[in-house]
């Protein structure tokens, strides 16, 4: 049995890290679908999103289709909180394990982000077991993973969920230690990347880390400020600066 206070922590800190956004990627596709789809999603827009990730499907590369089809289904539940959506996030997650375990190689980023959500939903629905057995699935993954053979945008997603899953890692473990340090700073040099998608996506945990974790809502103003520029529309962004006003 896990202890109840660590339970609390895991679930604390992966609640913080990964409650509202999947890590997304630009695609190299010349229409732009993926970056079209990721920000439809973030405006929380979402029957604009489904068709147009439906009308996709052929033209985003698989692992790409997977994450906007889980980031879609994500946002969705925490947007309305209901037991559908959250049913129609676990029948797809469970879908595609399945369709994983019959492939005879299975693609090791595609069992990444499935394992994330999975992770997350656990930690949601406070499973603790199934918490603990994603977080050392998804440790494996990350060790084992050929980091040669993905492309430049794969490099950059799997590169923003290791920071992630080590911030996280490293507030129940290692307190303190350099391997936080260093996933910060993964996350702020994407903050001058010419790519939305990854901008917005490390402004956002950027801004939870702060909040959330560190309680130093005068850092996370500073990124909650510029999430509800580009997205004024957003409910959950905008909460998020209301909690950094009211802190100071």
């Amino acid at each position: 049995m896990i202890h109840s206070t660590l339970f609390c922590r895991i679930l604390t800190s992966l609640i913080i890290l990964l409650s509202v956004s999947s890590e997304s990627s630009a695609s190299n596709n010349p229409d732009k679908s993926f970056e079209k789809i990721f920000d439809l999603i973030y405006k929380q827009q979402f029957s604009d999103a489904s068709h147009e990730l439906l009308q996709s499907k052929k033209r985003l590369d698989r692992w790409e289709y997977h994450i906007l089809n889980l980031d879609l289904l994500w946002w969705e539940m925490i947007s309305a909180d209901s037991t559908d959506d959250y049913e129609r996030l676990e029948s797809a997650l469970a879908n595609h394990s399945s369709d994983l375990r019959d492939i005879e190689n299975p693609d090791t980023l595609e069992e990444l982000i499935n394992l994330s959500y999975s992770l997350r939903l656990a930690a949601v629905k406070k499973n603790s077991l199934l918490v603990m057995l994603n977080i050392f699935r998804i440790n494996r993954i990350i060790e084992r993973m050929d980091i040669d053979r993905l492309s430049m945008e794969q490099k950059e997603i799997f590169n923003i969920y290791t920071a992630l899953f080590n911030i996280s890692k490293s507030k129940l473990f290692f307190p303190g230690s350099k391997l936080r340090r260093e996933s910060i700073e993964i996350l702020e040099s994407n903050l001058s990347s010419i790519n939305p998608v990854y901008q917005t996506i490390s402004c956002y945990f950027l801004s939870k880390v702060y909040l959330e974790m560190d309680k130093s809502p005068e850092k996370a103003r500073i990124y909650c400020k510029q999430l509800c520029k580009i997205y004024p529309g957003n409910k959950i962004f905008i909460h998020n600066l209301e909690q950094c006003q009211g802190a100071g």
